[in-house]
């Protein structure tokens, strides 16, 4: 038995990584400013009514999570890590500048498809390049994601305080402006830094082909592409429904193939697909955040704090705060668990976030309930509902992307990982319909009750939530035996 020497092991991280993260964060920085603003833009400025807005916020968010899975396809065969790294922060560029520039519908459309394009092409890619920057079993690697995964955050949280500040102030297209001031950092922060990547992720197949001698062909037909998708999104609730039926399908799919392996693969193909659809019950509850809470806020929340108004927006920083807070913590609770012989299975993970996003929809509703007809709700409420609701994000997000680690098939890793995505991509798209339940009339009264018809309809959601979480706990025990036998009869 040979003894490990830890100080001849290098655990300092590579160079690579503080690129990727700064890139990252600049582009969560981009996204998120729209992510943020989207519905109070549409509602505010574009005077779209709430199921209009809420209908193109979920198409969009919805297509941006599940372009990856097209993106990274192109990325693994044709165009190598980097370059598609590349393309995506120059559509990125090209796409905010088009919402800082003009104020009209259709070239509005047109710069959402290019950022869903740039969406395509970096997001999954930049994760796997990352990975790339380290050996099979090099102990730093997992320091080095959860490093990258603060940079996520440290981005969503300095959009949601700085660009709604310039909102509220200035106006929505100076912010857009930040976001593209961002993303062309990013982009020259990302070529300064190519040659602290090793080389990696690179294909020979890219190198060779034409559009690498010819770039700028290769923006023009993504432009091009972008200019045909931004009709489709005209037809935002056909966009939503084929996601949706895109999940069954995929599902459907697993489980045809899954036939065709043994009885371990089998079981822990039922728990996986199972589990995906909680997933994006979960997604679409949690996705409310940028719909009908935001517009609450909007509208039934008492924003002064020691005279100052709180812009709308900055209130969802609330979930990045959390998460930076929180996820040291937690990750060191489930190393207490686990040596205690007492850290929860990954459905029963999953139940307690659904139960934790159900209490902080009944927190919302109890403030409303609160309020009274004519009295706004205090904000102190949202701290302890977006505390709950991050909790839940907390123990749902992190497990599910393990539990594809753990329970797909080893050359279905990616696939499934896709997969994972789409439920997220399926949950935007329920999420727009969901939040419809909130969309306001036409014409709305001066004695509309509008603060209880919020808090109405988070009761049920509320509700809902710990339903499915109470149905989920008692499929736990089944879950956990599947997954039990699965792996005794794989030993």
């Amino acid at each position: 038995m040979s003894i490990v020497n830890t100080n001849t092991v290098n655990v300092k991280q590579p160079q690579g990584l503080k690129v990727l993260f700064l890139v990252e964060m600049w582009e969560r920085f981009g996204f998120y400013t729209i992510q943020t603003l989207l519905v109070l833009y549409l509602v505010n400025k574009l005077l779209f009514s709430d199921h209009a807005a809420y209908g193109l916020f979920a198409a969009f968010t919805a297509l941006t999570y599940a372009s990856p899975v097209v993106g990274g396809f192109l990325a693994d065969r044709y165009l190598g890590f980097r370059p598609a790294i590349n393309l995506g922060l120059v559509l990125f560029i090209l796409g905010y500048a088009c919402l800082f520039l003009f104020k009209s519908i259709l070239p509005f459309h047109f710069a959402l498809a290019l950022i869903i394009l740039g969406t395509g092409f970096l997001k999954g890619t930049i994760s796997s390049l990352l990975g790339r920057l380290y050996e099979k079993n090099d102990i730093r690697r997992n320091a080095g994601f959860t490093l990258f995964y603060m940079g996520i955050n440290i981005g969503s949280l300095a959009a949601s305080i700085f660009c709604s500040i310039i909102a509220m102030k200035w106006g929505f297209q100076y912010a857009f402006l930040l976001a593209t001031l961002g993303m062309i950092v990013g982009y020259f922060t990302f070529l300064r830094g190519r040659s602290s990547l090793e080389e990696k992720g690179e294909l020979p197949a890219w190198n060779n082909s034409f559009f690498s001698k010819n770039p700028l062909l290769l923006l023009a037909l993504c432009v091009l592409c972008a200019a045909a998708f931004s009709f489709c999104l005209q037809f935002y609730d056909t966009i939503s429904n084929a996601i949706l039926i895109l999940l069954v399908l995929f599902i459907l799919f697993l489980v045809w193939n899954a036939t065709k392996l043994g009885k371990a693969e089998q079981r822990k193909m039922m728990v996986l697909g199972s589990l995906l659809i909680f997933s994006a019950i979960f997604w679409a509850l949690y996705f409310q955040t940028f719909l009908s809470v935001t517009l609450f806020i909007d509208r039934s929340v008492d924003r002064q704090v020691l005279g100052l108004t709180i812009p709308t927006a900055m209130f969802q920083g609330l979930n990045s705060f959390y998460i930076i807070a929180l996820s040291p913590l937690l990750a060191k609770f489930w190393i207490w668990l686990e040596k205690s012989k007492m850290n929860p299975s990954d459905p029963l993970k999953f139940a307690l976030g659904l139960s934790c996003m159900g209490a902080g929809f009944l927190v919302l509703a109890l403030a409303a309930a609160l309020a009274g007809p004519a009295t706004p709700v205090a904000s102190e409420w949202l701290i302890l509902s977006f505390l709950l609701q991050t909790l839940g994000e907390l123990l749902l997000s992190p497990t599910g992307l393990s539990m594809v680690t753990k329970l797909a098939p080893s050359n279905w890793t990616s696939m499934l990982m896709g997969v994972w995505f789409m439920s997220l991509a399926a949950g935007n798209a329920l999420a727009g319909k969901i939040a419809n339940f909130t969309a306001l009339p036409t014409i709305v009264p001066d004695s509309f009750p509008l603060t209880q018809f919020y808090g109405h309809t988070f009761t049920k959601l509320g509700w809902f939530s710990v339903a499915i979480a109470v149905l989920l706990l008692v499929c736990t025990p089944l879950f956990n035996r599947l997954i039990s036998d699965s792996e005794t009869s794989s030993s």
